[in-house]
């Protein structure tokens, strides 16, 4: 008597079936990832536009924006003081504004101890989903919490990125900018933009990466040399510090200017705590970036540079209807 055939896949059909799977999930894959990227550059933009009403509730309360009163590096940047304005009062409460927020000599502060509790807190409005670098930074022994979006200081031409007299832009050490001191209109003044975290880590005297470390150079002193000379000295090292304390008024950390494009291809540039510095993130062609009027646009890094500069700008007469052009 003949055997009944036995039913099933031969191993060359379980062959093709894992390979047309496998095609299926290579072609899958980068719309699945595209998707997620969406999401994350929307809730990025979400951020951004928190940020911005958070900051026209402070001038509405304060009758001008939110700049680090403080004319020192020891001050609190103008991030730390729209706290109370992002659901974040019992946070700000914790923070007495008048005490100094770091205390020693200038090259090496240290923490006041009050602060304690509140320095190395993240908070998700003032990070990127996108950026997968590392929220944490730490100097001295003491971790602090970063951020992801940075305010306006300037265009950074020449003087500008100066941050120890008026930058043209919306915050310096000691600012007190109004809605009336924007003569361009608040519709053609940046407010905030994006960067990334630093690469942390120890210093390098070779570039890594120059979307996350920032070139030092050194050679005479803070605010003589305009910028355009500062980018082309060579580097005395590299560092990873950028965006690594959310509270702190120091240009390195929370202040943007528009001397580079929108994710430029060379680093940062440091002189004596004063930063040339680019706005920077992880979404494929440009930043996301919030205007003073409120609203919240995709800036490509193929923008006209001087167009850019011209954002950063408060009062340069430049109008931009169609900067996004």
């Amino acid at each position: 008597m003949s055997q009944p055939k036995k039913l099933g896949f031969t191993l060359v059909e379980l062959l093709v079936v894992i390979a047309i799977i496998g095609i299926l999930v290579g072609l899958l894959l980068p719309a699945v990832q595209a998707a997620r990227e969406a999401a994350r550059r929307m809730q990025c933009s979400n951020n951004l536009k928190q940020l911005a009403l958070a900051t026209h509730s402070y001038e509405a309360a304060y009758k001008r924006f939110p700049g680090p009163a403080e004319d020192s590096l020891y001050g609190y940047s103008f991030q730390a003081k729209l706290l109370p304005f992002i659901e974040q009062g019992n946070l700000h409460n914790l923070i007495d504004y008048q005490q100094p927020l770091l205390q020693g000599i200038p090259w090496r502060p240290t923490l006041n101890p009050a602060l304690l509790p509140v320095v190395d807190r993240p908070l998700s409005v003032f990070l990127c989903p996108s950026d997968p670098g590392d929220v944490f930074y730490v100097e001295r022994g003491q971790q602090w919490a970063g951020l992801n979006y940075v305010v306006n200081a300037g265009p950074g031409v020449g003087l500008t990125y100066c941050s120890r007299s008026d930058t043209n832009g919306i915050v310096w050490r000691g600012s007190n900018v109004k809605f009336a001191d924007m003569t361009d209109g608040a519709s053609n003044t940046l407010l905030l933009s994006e960067t990334l975290f630093g690469l942390r880590g120890s210093d390098t005297t070779t570039l890594l990466n120059h979307r996350t470390q920032v070139k030092r150079v050194s050679g005479g002193p803070p605010c003589v040399t305009p910028a355009e000379a500062l980018v082309t000295r060579a580097a005395s090292r590299y560092e990873g510090r950028r965006a690594g304390q959310w509270i702190r008024n120091i240009t390195y950390q929370t202040f943007i200017n528009g001397f580079f494009p929108p994710n430029a291809r060379e680093p940062d540039v440091s002189h004596h705590g004063e930063c040339i510095s680019g706005a920077r993130s992880q979404h494929t062609g440009g930043v996301n970036a919030a205007l003073a009027d409120g609203s919240v646009q995709f800036v490509s890094e193929n923008i006209n540079l001087e167009t850019w500069r011209h954002l950063h700008d408060r009062r340069d007469g430049e109008a931009l209807e169609d900067f996004l052009n």
